[in-house]
């Protein structure tokens, strides 16, 4: 199968089921194959609210923490968050909008999922699933010792994972393909749930049980091991628009199909995706050169086994960009996941002592979590990272001026490279950093968005790149800091460093945390963890309200900052709550509802940003 990465997150395991190193070849254009199957009805799923979900502004990916295990970094965790309110639970097969809110990333199927589904807590998103995984289309990609800890990770979350196909309560078979007689096997007793591991990390991720609703969330009905048959063999493709998991989404389903990708556009491609409609180059070159400009459906409905979309002239429906309705570029046909949806309409059963069993569970990982703190940092090196509870105001940099003690913390690493490098760093006489207020130097894999990274630029003097440990080690001394040793961001592009540049604008303000005299509300659903958010505002000297502020709040001034003196931070998911304080919205003073990226974006840079780019329209 040739393949993209795509991060497949499990709490603390990332696994690269999709590692593609092939260079990409050029074929020249073949005529599209067409079959005479019979036309497929036009039904689409789509989204039982209207609610509309986004990945964060500018592409980040979050994270999310739970008990002592380490978080992975936030590019790995590039996966969307739910939408929509709770399914009802007795509900099946209802009638289904047919066209879906504006840029619908994730919709919600109105099917059932557990028995008293609104009261599983989030950590036991899985409770009640009987999960078999089959190993063996999964083995070649990912290592024994990985699927073990994956294992572990589902049942951490409330699941069983069993090795007995045959078991009587089995309610979901994982797998990646429908061709295996195994999956025939499971899928003739119509009430397994058949779906990826694609699925599972996406319902790990958003902590929360949803029906599978994007094409790679299903078994792909085509044969692997015979790739000169798959339906893209002699197709090449490049894209324009699309971004973040969106844009590895798509790659993953092109190279799952036989096709080829390349991030530029030639005149031997033979079709351009597309998220909307003449705003590139591409766009422009495509049109000039004549190559077919298709949307995300055609692919996702492709990736579904409707080989009909193939067929030349393209459907209209394919070709649509922009209009009234929006597109919905991951959407697809109902009709051709009709049976694998079927299982879905009954509940999983849930009795009181297991969901009485799984509150505590999740009872007990809350208090590890609460008593984190206390734990002894100075003789032993937590894995994973602390978590702030209240704000910090020390502006102490003695440490950091101190070149006799270097205070080193490492981000983005293996458990195997991390354990190479803290040897490195105390046999160079260094100190290994478990709090970032006490920390002089960030030492990263590569660049990653981690929440490392977001509490330490607010103390460290340096954030460099691994290498100028190697070198360190090789002259059996810390080395003074070189322009080459600074970790860099291909997204910021500047003459000097970008870190380097924030570092400066922190120490010119005489390293004054930030946030100080900012009050934050954080509404429910935001990404990452409200745990994670808050140590993050904390740690740049915030404070967060656990209560909704009064509209007395968000309407009047801080004196010190200029500012209102409670900045609500919200996603999407949460504007519902949010829809009345427009009508106290006057020409004097609106209520500003702001995304995430305010803060994170603020923090990198090291300066507050204007409201204006981070603005949610309620």
């Amino acid at each position: 199968m040739r393949s993209q990465p795509l991060r497949v997150v499990l709490r603390s395991q990332t696994l690269n089921l999709f590692e593609d190193t092939s260079q990409t070849k050029v074929f020249a254009p073949k005529r599209a194959r067409t079959r005479t199957t019979p036309r497929q009805r036009n039904t689409k799923i789509n989204s039982t609210t209207n609610n509309s979900s986004h990945t964060n502004q500018n592409g980040h990916p979050l994270t999310s923490k739970d008990g002592n295990i380490s978080t992975l970094p936030i590019e790995e965790k590039l996966i969307r968050p739910s939408i929509s309110a709770n399914l009802p639970n007795n509900k099946t097969n209802s009638q289904l909008s047919r066209h879906p809110p504006l840029e619908t990333l994730s919709y919600e199927l109105n099917y059932c999922l557990q028995d008293k589904h609104e009261l599983v807590p989030a950590s036991q998103c899985l409770l009640g699933c009987v999960i078999y995984i089959d190993e063996r289309e999964y083995i070649s990609i990912v290592s024994k010792d990985d699927l073990s800890t994956w294992s572990k990770t589902i049942t951490d979350h409330g699941a069983i994972v069993t090795d007995d196909i045959n078991l009587v309560n089995l309610t979901h078979f994982v797998c990646a393909y429908r061709t295996s007689e195994r999956f025939r096997q499971v899928c003739k007793r119509g009430t397994v749930r058949m779906v990826t591991a694609h699925w599972l990390s996406d319902v790990l991720q958003r902590k929360k049980l949803f029906v599978p609703n994007l094409a790679i969330h299903y078994p792909s009905p085509f044969e692997p091991n015979e790739p000169d048959k798959l339906p893209l063999a002699k197709y090449f493709f490049t894209m324009t628009g699309f971004e973040g998991i969106e844009r590895a989404r798509l790659r993953y389903m092109i190279r799952s199909l036989g096709g080829k990708y390349s991030g530029h556009l030639s005149k031997w491609h033979t079709h351009l995706l597309a998220r909307e409609n003449g705003k590139t180059n591409k766009f422009k070159k495509a049109f000039e050169w004549s190559i077919p400009i298709v949307n995300g459906l055609w692919l996702s409905e492709l990736y579904l086994g409707n080989t009909c979309a193939l067929k030349q002239p393209i459907e209209e429906r394919y070709k649509r960009l922009n209009g009234t309705p929006p597109i919905d570029h991951f959407s697809f046909d109902q009709i051709f996941v009709h049976d694998l949806l079927l299982p879905w309409s009954q509940p999983i059963r849930i009795t009181d002592e297991m969901l009485n069993l799984s509150i505590r569970r999740h009872n007990e990982q809350q208090h590890l979590l609460s008593h984190l703190p206390d734990m002894d940092t100075d003789n032993h090196y937590i894995k994973n990272s602390y978590h702030y509870n209240e704000p910090i105001h020390s502006t102490n940099q003695s440490t950091i001026n101190n070149n006799e003690t270097i205070s080193i913390m490492l981000s983005g690493f293996n458990m195997k490279t991390l354990n190479y490098y803290e040897t490195i760093i105390k046999s160079l006489g260094g100190k290994i950093s478990t709090l970032p207020h006490n920390t002089t130097h960030l030492i990263m894999n590569r660049f990653l968005r981690t929440e490392k990274l977001y509490e330490c630029i607010n103390y460290v003097t340096y954030i460099l790149n691994k290498n100028w440990l190697d070198k360190s080690y090789e002259e059996k001394r810390f080395l003074s800091i070189e322009e080459s040793d600074w970790i860099h961001d291909q997204e910021f592009k500047s003459i000097e460093n970008f870190f380097k540049q924030s570092i400066s604008r922190r120490i010119h303000r005489q390293n004054r945390p930030l946030f100080i005299g900012y009050t934050f509300f954080l509404t429910p659903s935001i990404q990452p963890s409200q745990i994670i958010i808050k140590s993050i505002i904390y740690s740049a000297g915030g404070h967060v309200r656990r209560e909704f502020p009064t509209i007395k709040r968000l309407i009047t001034y801080n004196e010190q900052t200029k500012l209102p003196n409670c900045l609500i931070l919200s996603c999407d998911q949460d504007k519902l709550l949010l829809k009345d304080l427009h009508t106290y919205n006057n020409t004097d003073f609106q209520i500003k509802i702001l995304s995430i990226d305010f803060l994170l974006q603020s923090i990198l840079h090291q300066e507050i940003l204007s409201f204006d780019s981070f603005i949610i329209k309620i």
